[in-house]
């Protein structure tokens, strides 16, 4: 029977603060024993359309913009960063990952080469960006399929079988 593997979702809980960032892969790695830790990775302006981009966050006490678009963009952090944040991760002895939710995102993250990367389930029929991961990246890709029917995942099966 195969081990499980333990991901620790960090997402964007570091709140676009590397130190914190670093402090949750180290809680992650020496206390919890996770396996992994995975990050997310957006290019906002490519998801967001303008009008989104522009709006105020649903919630602006917890916005760290005047816009959800400049939110979003301050929880984002470079592709150096996170190759600093995997070579953190390397130090410490445990897996890093990433969330990629577009083409430029995956496009960033797989020069790293991480073991793993996930397609949230927002994102799962996006051929474009599964086409371009199948093409490009040597690693497992993970597939969420939380918001997806039975009919997409058939379909999502087919499109990584063929």
């Amino acid at each position: 029977m195969k081990t499980p593997k333990i991901i620790a979702e960090i997402g964007c809980n570091h709140k676009g603060d590397m130190v914190i960032a670093k402090e949750m892969i180290e809680t992650a790695a020496r206390y919890c024993k996770a396996d992994v830790v995975k990050f997310q990775k957006r290019c906002v302006r490519e998801l967001l359309a303008p009008d989104e981009y522009k709006s105020p966050h649903p919630h602006p006490e917890n916005s760290y913009g005047s816009t959800y678009g400049e939110h979003r963009e301050f929880l984002e952090f470079t592709v150096d960063q996170h190759h600093e944040l995997q070579d953190w991760c390397r130090e410490l002895g445990i897996g890093y990952s990433t969330s990629v939710w577009d083409l430029t995102s995956a496009q960033e993250i797989s020069t790293l080469q991480p073991a793993l990367l996930k397609i949230p389930s927002a994102c799962n029929l996006n051929r474009e960006l599964l086409g371009y991961l199948c093409d490009h990246y040597n690693g497992e890709i993970h597939l969420s399929f939380g918001m997806t029917t039975h009919e997409e995942e058939e379909e999502i099966v087919s499109f990584f079988e063929q």
